[in-house]
């Protein structure tokens, strides 16, 4: 599995679904993507408990690293002080280059 983007994240998945969930570096605001079912493979009944943990595993590093890879679009990055930011903490109107707004202040 893939370091989360963000420097905190949470993992709220269970035996039914993925979920997880990811923070803007600055302000803590939390985002979601979907949550996934657990499709077991594509297997409508695993009995052996053991194949089920694999097959878990399996599913859940592909949609962590789904979930990881969307976060890319609902996150910017600032080049000064390396953090990922939400929208609110980004400074869109500088487009000499992408910071949020510690860095660059609000335009």
């Amino acid at each position: 599995m893939s370091a989360p983007l963000t420097k905190k994240s949470t993992d709220r998945s269970d035996l039914k679904k993925f979920l997880f969930g990811f923070f803007c570096d600055r302000c803590g605001a939390e985002w979601n993507p979907p949550a996934l079912p657990f499709e077991q493979g594509g297997f409508s009944n695993v009995d052996n408990e053991v194949v089920r943990q694999l097959i878990w595993e399996q599913e859940h590093k592909a949609a962590f690293d789904g979930a990881n890879l969307e976060a890319h679009f609902h996150f910017s990055y600032c080049e000064k002080c390396g953090r990922w930011v939400c929208d609110d903490c980004a400074n869109l109107e500088a487009r000499r280059g992408e910071v949020c707004i510690d860095c660059g202040g609000k335009g």
